[in-house]
């Protein structure tokens, strides 16, 4: 139960969740937090070996949560927590604090409204752990030419951390803004597996816009969750029009992110890329489980199918696929096709 009554442990989730791109310690704390971390998880590192991590990727609202919390239920995968990327400095320490105090007990609804639940041990993007040592300017845009020897050298100790204290076999991540970056990925991880998940392009934006909306309300109108996307190459030219015409900006986004994990996954050997549609997913998921668990040469046993067979019971579209058809106006939807329309012909979608 924990040391904590249940509505502080509330209170607690709750100011962790708005603030979670954003907490930062004062630094006369963090620092001796940070010298507890190397002493107690740092130790033995070397001896760690990175094999063959599995990144997903894709545009946000694309499925790409749903896919990450039903993989991240075999046995032999380790994540970046919530906990985690809390305090991206001192990530295994936070998630002892958080189990120590079983903080895990309060599961809230994230602040997307979705039915995903958001607690300190659940599957985390780890959005300030990449970002940590990022470039200036938060160029996401990155390929084998890139260097950057300080993330470089956090990611794997990183990585090699949650390895050991979750003794686990294999990493999993998802973040959605790796998807302009899996050339750098590639080159960091030569062995990395990478699967991508695609959705209908109407179901995407409409969503997209509507987070904006739920973002600006719970975080603040300036959040970045309100007032940007993923930084792809024209995304100079998408902010333009971000906050006047999200139509455009959003199918635009949502275009140039499909494009540019298309053309950068023929640097990737095929038979560590593996393409499929959400829609697909949903309607199969443990025929997709099991052949993302194949692909990736992960174990398939009966533990393995014990453990994703109730995850799976909770994937439905529940009608989320169609919402589009309700929010968008048809001059809206008219304008929305002229961007991603032929890109959605490509994928089956027309």
């Amino acid at each position: 139960m924990g040391i904590l009554p249940y509505t502080l442990k509330k209170k607690v989730m709750a100011e962790l969740q708005k603030s979670y791109v954003t907490m930062h310690l004062p630094a006369p704390v963090e620092a001796p937090l940070i010298a507890i971390e190397e002493v107690f998880f740092g130790g033995g590192l070397d001896n760690i070996a990175i094999k063959q991590p599995i990144f997903i990727v894709g545009c946000h609202r694309s499925g790409t949560t749903v896919l990450y919390e039903a993989l991240a239920k075999h046995p032999d995968l380790v994540f970046l927590t919530n906990a985690s990327a809390f305090l991206p400095r001192i990530p295994i320490l936070s998630n002892v604090v958080g189990s120590m105090f079983a903080l895990e007990e309060v599961a809230e609804e994230r602040f997307l409204k979705d039915g995903i639940a958001f607690t300190h041990a659940t599957p985390s993007e780890g959005i300030r752990i990449w970002e940590l040592h990022a470039p200036e300017g938060g160029d996401y845009c990155l390929d084998e030419t890139h260097s950057n020897p300080k993330m470089e050298r956090y990611l794997d100790l990183t990585i090699k951390k949650h390895l050991k204290h979750f003794k686990g076999k294999r990493f999993l991540n998802k973040n959605p803004d790796n998807s302009v970056r899996m050339r750098y990925l590639n080159k960091l991880f030569p062995d990395a597996y990478f699967i991508n998940i695609v959705r209908d392009g109407r179901a995407v934006c409409s969503s997209l816009m509507k987070v904006r909306e739920i973002a600006a309300e719970f975080f603040g109108p300036e959040h970045r969750h309100a007032t940007s996307g993923v930084k792809v190459k024209a995304w100079s030219d998408i902010e333009e029009t971000w906050r006047t015409d999200p139509v455009v900006s959003i199918g635009m986004l949502w275009r140039e992110i499909v494009e540019t994990v298309e053309r950068d996954s023929k640097f990737i050997t095929p038979d560590r890329y593996l393409e499929f549609r959400y829609e697909d997913f949903v309607a199969a998921p443990m025929d997709y489980l099991e052949k993302m668990s194949r692909f990736s040469q992960l174990r398939w046993d009966k533990d393995t199918e014990r453990a994703f067979t109730q995850e799976a019971g909770k994937l439905n579209m529940g009608g989320r696929n169609d919402a589009w058809k309700k929010r968008l106006k048809d001059n809206d939807l008219e304008r929305l096709m002229e961007i991603i329309g032929p890109k959605m012909r490509e994928y089956g979608y027309l």
